[in-house]
């Protein structure tokens, strides 16, 4: 992004620069101004290049966002994928940002479950899992509303398959009694991001 930044920069100089030289010997060189304002053509085409046919990947365009819903989904089930669908990924040097926003219910106390997504039948690597684990206990009995995020590296652009698994906690080897999506709208929302690494 750094780098755009400053080739931006370089080209808007270089267009002032142009314009203001074309101006001052526009009526002694006539035929040097032709020649100045096809250079500034080229800064204007490349420009657009970057800004627009360059698209998401510097930050302009049209984002690469879908949303995935269902309704009431209301799964009982403690292991098992949940769901299932496909994100088409426009570059490979971009990272996905994975969102659910959904009810998730662990309903035995001393129980633990975990949601988590898959990327072409894999767990997130770089930089980790996108996951999120509720432990029970006699306190905290309820249907609440969830929502976790995450971002994943290293993934090649084109289509996705991405799952949203329940599952056991790690250390915990009894049935967590998970409950997914009770009587509510379930949301999943996929985003192709620059995003860069903090350690």
């Amino acid at each position: 992004m750094k780098t755009f930044t400053t080739l931006l920069l370089v080209l808007v100089l270089a267009f002032v620069t142009s314009a203001h030289k074309a101006k001052k010997h526009h009526r002694h060189q006539h035929g040097s101004f032709g020649k100045m304002m096809d250079i500034i053509h080229t800064q204007n085409k490349i420009m657009e290049h970057f800004l627009h046919k360059g698209g998401y990947g510097f930050g302009f365009g049209q984002p690469n966002i879908r949303q995935y819903t269902w309704n009431n989904m209301n799964n009982g089930a403690d292991i098992a994928k949940l769901l299932s669908f496909q994100f088409r990924k426009k570059r490979s040097r971009t990272a996905l940002k994975l969102t659910w926003s959904g009810n998730l219910y662990s309903r035995t106390a001393g129980r633990c479950a975990r949601w988590y997504f898959t990327l072409n039948g894999r767990e997130c690597s770089t930089p980790g899992k996108v996951e999120m684990i509720i432990y029970s206990n006699p306190t905290n009995h309820g249907y609440v509303q969830h929502s976790f995020t995450g971002a994943c590296h290293g993934i090649a652009a084109g289509k996705v398959s991405i799952g949203f698994h329940v599952g056991k906690c790690v250390g915990y080897s009894s049935t967590q009694n998970a409950y997914t999506g009770w009587n509510s709208r379930s949301q999943i929302f996929v985003e192709e991001l620059i995003i860069g690494l903090g350690n």
